[in-house]
Order: C-alpha cells, then sequence, then structure tokens
C-alpha cells in the first residue's frame, strides 16, 4: 500500500531527483528511498557478521567510523 507523501526540498536536491532515471519524481523519490533502505540493511548485515570476528578495538574502530559517517551524511 502507498501512501500520498508532500515535501518541501532544496532546489539542488530536486535537480538531483530529475536527473535520475525515471517517470515521475514520486517513481524515482521512491527509488531512491527503496535503495537508501536497502543499504542500511546491507550496511547492519556486515556489522553483525564483521561482529563475529573482531576485536574489541576493532569493533571501537568501526563503530567510531559508522559515527563519522552518519553525521557526516545526515548534517550540512
Amino acid at each position: 500500500m502507498k501512501a500520498k507523501l508532500s515535501a518541501t526540498v532544496e532546489k539542488p536536491l530536486v535537480r538531483f531527483l530529475d536527473s535520475l532515471p525515471g517517470k515521475s519524481r514520486s517513481e524515482k523519490l521512491e527509488r531512491a528511498l527503496s535503495m537508501l533502505r536497502q543499504w542500511q540493511e546491507e550496511r547492519e548485515l556486515r556489522r553483525q557478521l564483521a561482529a563475529v570476528h573482531e576485536t574489541k578495538k576493532e569493533r571501537q574502530e568501526r563503530e567510531d567510523w559508522e559515527r563519522l559517517m552518519a553525521e557526516a551524511m545526515w548534517t550540512k
């Protein structure tokens, strides 16, 4: 089931969305969000697999790196 969504987005992001393949902005946005969700699920799986074999130091380094990357992705 789909739900209608209204969003206000900066013009450079709209231009980027318009540059993606697809018939409509809705289709393009849905595909982009789906890819983001898939990326996060794969990242979590990799984290779980790595946790089986990593040392405490390696785990701390990975967590620090993930936190840094998340901050960089979600801030201006």
